[in-house]
């Protein structure tokens, strides 16, 4: 199928299956040993509860700006990506792009090709390393890059939306807010204004539907090419001339 636009649904249950199983350690949120340890520790002492709860409240406050692709402020920038029993030639079996437990990721290969679109002025990706926290050892000398998209465009119509979604609740009554419901993840599910096709960005998000990204055809087609695409779980979307 054809789309000018598409959407890609990252963070939906299909696309759950095929995330890593890595953690990041962010400056001043969560050092992730320290976390994963306590996390992993039963029964806790009080002291190790009580740290475990401060850990989590960052986390979880972190988490929602992150997932609502609010910009990562420059002292909470992730260090340090972690694993368990990594094989040292992990390298070439990984997607261009991909989700761990708490980022979305790019490789250096990937990155080179996202640099030749438009991604906005706010996209932001920190490089970190992948530790072995088994081993205690590095797993390569590669870079990875934890990918934050914070530009938007407001392009969603709704009540032309094929898919079913559900309306999230908001301080701001003006401004409503949906969710596309599970299962939902098809093509033309969502539908967008047809100003979305002349969008001067190739990689956003539209405020007015949770958890959304979106991507130009351009940019699609580039990803597919080189084999990044597959874990965008990309979908088609349906353009709606408004009169």
């Amino acid at each position: 199928m054809s789309s000018p636009v598409w959407f890609s649904p990252i963070y939906s249950s299909k696309a759950q299956e095929t995330k890593k199983w890595f953690g990041t350690s962010f400056k001043d949120v969560v050092d992730y040993p320290e976390y994963k340890k306590i996390e992993e520790t039963y029964p806790r002492t009080d002291a190790q509860q009580q740290r475990y709860m401060q850990i989590l409240s960052k986390k979880n406050i972190f988490n929602d700006n992150y997932l609502d692709f609010q910009p990562i402020p420059k002292e909470n920038a992730p260090t340090m990506m972690y694993g368990e029993g990594l094989r040292k030639d992990l390298h070439q079996f990984l997607p261009g792009f991909f989700q761990t437990l708490d980022s979305l990721v790019v490789t250096k290969e990937c990155l080179d090709l996202l640099m030749h679109f438009n991604l906005g002025e706010r996209i932001q990706f920190f490089p970190v390393p992948l530790y072995d926290l088994e081993k205690n050892e590095l797993v390569n000398h590669e870079t990875y890059y934890v990918m934050s998209v914070a530009d938007w465009r407001s392009f969603l119509t709704p009540e032309f939306c094929q898919g079913e979604l559900s309306r999230v609740r908001r301080l701001d009554p003006e401004k409503p807010r949906y969710s596309l419901d599970p299962g939902d993840e098809f093509d033309e599910a969502i539908a967008l204004s047809s100003e979305a096709s002349n969008c001067d960005l190739d990689l956003w998000h539209d405020p007015a539907l949770k958890n959304s990204l979106f991507m130009s055809d351009r940019l699609k087609q580039a990803l597919e090419q080189a084999g990044f695409l597959a874990n965008f779980h990309i979908c088609a979307t349906k353009l709606v001339h408004k009169q």
